[in-house]
C-alpha cells in the first residue's frame, strides 16, 4: 500500500524532484561581483596570503613555499571568478618574490631556480584559476536552472491548486494506479467520495478497492478494466460503491492506461466524480415520467371501465324500472317480483363495482388507508360464503375452518370484499357446477385464506400477472366479460392490511387464489397498538 506525501501529489517522481531542487537551492547560493570588485577582492586575498605566509615562516623558522599562496588563488577564483583568481596570482607571486626570495650578491636579478619557481607558480595559479572559474560558471548555470525549476514547480503547484479547487467543486478527484504493484494513489476528493479519511485510512490496494464496489456492479467494472488493459483504450463507467456504513453512492470513473514500449500496461490515471445526487434526480425524473405514463394508462382504462362496466347494470336497472312503470304490470305480481329481483341483483353488482372503483382510485393516488381492528375470521368468512352461495348458484362453495382460528388484524368490510371478488373470479372462469373450497389455516404469525377450485386451472404466466391493474388473460378475455380491476383491488386491500397475496395452479388441477392476514397476540386481541391502527398502502405488489 502506498500513501502520497502530499494530498495533491500524483506524478510523484517529477514532483519530488522539484521539491528536492527547492531544498538544495539555498545551500548552493551564489555571489555575483563586477570585474573591478573581483580584481580588488583578488588583490586583498593575495595580500592576506602573503601576511599569513610571513607569520607561518616566522613560526616555523623556514620557507613554506607556495602552498598557502595556491590556496589563496583557489579561494579568490571561487569567489571572484577569473579576474579575482588572476589578480590574486599576480599579487601573491610578485610580493612573494620581492619579500621572500633573496637575490644573490645584492643583485636585483633572480637566480634561475627562483625565477623558474615563480614562473611555475604563476602558470599553476593561472591553471587553477581557469579550472575553478569554469567550475564556478557551471555552478552559476546550475543555480539559474534550479531557480527556473523552482519557479516552474511553484507555477505547477498553483495550477494544481486551482485545478483541484475547480474539480473539487464538481465532486471530481484524481487517482493513479500502479498496475504491477496494485498500489493506488488518490487525491483528497477521491477519499471523500469513498467516505474515508486520508490521514487515517490511506489509499487501498486495487484488490481491496474492488471489494468496495457494489456486488451487482463489480463484474461490469472488472470487464471494463480488463478491456482497457488489453486494448490500451480509455474507459468510462458509472458504478456504485458501498461505504463502510453500508450506504450506496454512485461514481463516474474515467481513466487511461499507459504502456511500456512492448505494450505491457504499467499504470493508469484518471478521475472520479461523485454523481450520487445526479442519479437520484434522474431516478426521480424517471419515476415521475413512469407515474405519468401509468396515470395516463389508468385514465384511459378507467374511462373504458366506466363506459362499459357501469353502463351495463345502469342500463339494465333503467330498462327494468321502465317496464315496471308501464300500465298493466301491477296485475302480474310474479313477473313484477322477478323484475324487482333482477333490479336488486344489478344494483348489488353496481354497488360492488363502485366499491372496487373507489379502492382503485384511492390506491392509485397513494391515499389508501385501512383501519386495522381485531377480526374474528370464522364469523366473517361464514357470513360472506352464505351470501355468495345465493348470489353465485353456479358454484358449489364449501368452507373449511378450524375451530381454533386466531384473531387477526384487518378491516371486516375489506376482508369481505376480497373474498367476494375472488369467488366472483372463480365463478367467471370455471364451468357451472365447479367445486370451490374456502379454507383458512394458521401459518406462523399469519393466517392464510385460500380459495381452491377444481376448474381448468390458470397458466403460470397469467398467475404471475393476475393482480396487475386491468390485466386479463388473453386466452379467456374474449370469452368472459370483466374489467380487470377486481384482483388488483384484492391485492391493494391485502397489502394495506399487511398481508401477502398470490395465485398459482394446483398440482392436482384447478387454481389457488390466496391471501394472508397478520395474527394478533392474545394481549392484542382487545386493543390494537397505536402503530398498527392505520396501515397505509400505495399500491399492490404481484406475487
Amino acid at each position: 500500500m502506498t500513501a502520497p506525501n502530499e494530498p495533491r501529489t500524483f506524478t510523484r517522481s517529477a514532483r519530488d524532484g522539484l521539491r528536492h531542487a527547492r531544498e538544495d537551492l539555498p545551500r548552493l547560493g551564489r555571489l555575483r561581483l563586477g570585474r573591478k570588485t573581483a580584481i580588488g577582492l583578488g588583490v586583498v586575498i593575495g595580500l592576506i596570503a602573503i601576511l599569513v605566509k610571513a607569520g607561518f615562516n616566522q613560526v616555523l623558522g623556514g620557507e613554506t613555499g607556495f602552498i598557502l599562496l595556491t590556496g589563496a588563488v583557489a579561494l579568490a577564483a571561487w569567489i571572484g571568478g577569473l579576474p579575482g583568481g588572476l589578480a590574486a596570482t599576480l599579487v601573491a607571486g610578485s610580493l612573494n618574490t620581492a619579500i621572500f626570495v633573496a637575490p644573490e650578491g645584492g643583485s636585483m636579478l633572480l637566480t634561475p631556480l627562483d625565477l623558474a619557481r615563480t614562473v611555475l607558480y604563476v602558470i599553476a595559479g593561472s591553471v587553477v584559476t581557469t579550472l575553478i572559474a569554469s567550475l564556478r560558471t557551471s555552478r552559476d548555470r546550475l543555480t539559474e536552472s534550479l531557480a527556473e525549476v523552482r519557479a516552474m514547480a511553484e507555477d505547477i503547484e498553483r495550477r494544481d491548486e486551482r485545478l483541484e479547487l475547480v474539480l473539487a467543486s464538481s465532486g471530481t478527484g484524481f487517482w493513479e494506479w500502479d498496475v504491477r504493484s496494485g498500489a493506488l494513489t488518490w487525491s483528497e476528493a477521491i477519499f471523500e467520495q469513498h467516505g474515508l479519511d486520508l490521514a487515517v485510512d490511506g489509499p487501498p490496494s486495487y484488490e481491496r478497492y474492488v471489494e468496495t464496489i457494489h456486488p451487482d456492479d463489480r463484474a461490469r467494472f472488472q470487464r471494463a478494466i480488463d478491456a482497457a488493459l488489453a486494448t490500451g483504450s480509455s474507459f468510462n463507467l458509472e458504478f456504485r460503491i458501498v461505504w463502510a456504513d453500508g450506504s450506496e453512492h454512485w461514481v463516474h470513473g474515467v481513466g487511461r492506461v499507459f504502456r511500456e514500449a512492448d505494450g505491457t500496461p504499467i499504470r493508469a490515471v484518471g478521475t472520479g466524480t461523485d454523481i450520487t445526487e445526479r442519479r437520484r434526480l434522474e431516478d426521480e425524473r424517471d419515476q415521475l415520467l413512469e407515474d405519468e405514463r401509468r396515470a395516463g394508462a389508468f385514465r384511459e382504462a378507467f374511462i373504458d371501465v366506466i363506459s362499459h362496466e357501469l353502463r351495463t347494470p345502469i342500463t339494465t336497472i333503467l330498462g327494468l324500472t321502465q317496464i315496471l312503470s308501464r300500465r298493466g304490470m301491477s296485475g302480474d305480481p310474479v313477473e313484477g317480483a322477478s323484475l324487482i329481483e333482477d333490479i336488486s341483483a344489478e344494483s348489488e353488482r353496481l354497488h360492488r363495482l363502485v366499491e372496487d372503483l373507489l379502492v382503485l382510485t384511492r390506491a392509485e393516488r397513494g391515499e389508501f388507508a385501512v383501519e386495522a381492528e381485531p377480526l374474528e375470521l370464522r364469523r366473517v368468512l361464514h357470513r360472506v360464503v352464505d351470501r355468495e352461495r345465493r348470489r353465485l348458484p353456479g358454484l358449489d362453495i364449501a368452507i373449511e375452518l378450524p375451530r381454533d382460528l386466531p384473531v387477526v388484524a384487518g378491516e371486516e368490510t375489506y376482508v369481505e370484499q376480497i373474498v367476494r371478488n375472488m369467488l366472483s373470479n372463480a365463478a367467471k372462469y370455471t364451468p357451472i357446477g365447479t367445486q370451490v373450497l374456502l379454507r383458512a389455516d394458521q401459518e406462523g404469525d399469519e393466517v392464510a385464506i385460500r380459495i381452491l377450485d377444481d376448474g381448468p386451472g390458470i397458466e403460470a404466466e397469467a398467475a404471475e400477472r393476475a393482480f396487475e391493474i386491468f390485466y386479463r388473460d388473453p386466452e379467456t378475455s374474449r370469452m368472459v366479460a370483466g374489467s380487470g380491476i377486481g384482483l388488483f383491488v384484492c391485492a391493494s386491500l391485502v397489502e394495506a392490511m399487511g398481508g401477502r397475496i398470490w395465485a398459482r395452479p394446483r398440482p392436482e388441477g384447478g387454481s389457488e387464489f390466496a391471501f394472508t392476514l397478520q395474527v394478533l397476540l392474545d394481549d392484542e386481541s382487545t386493543a390494537v397498538p397505536p402503530d398498527r391502527n392505520v396501515l397505509a398502502a400505495t399500491g399492490p405488489h404481484s406475487t
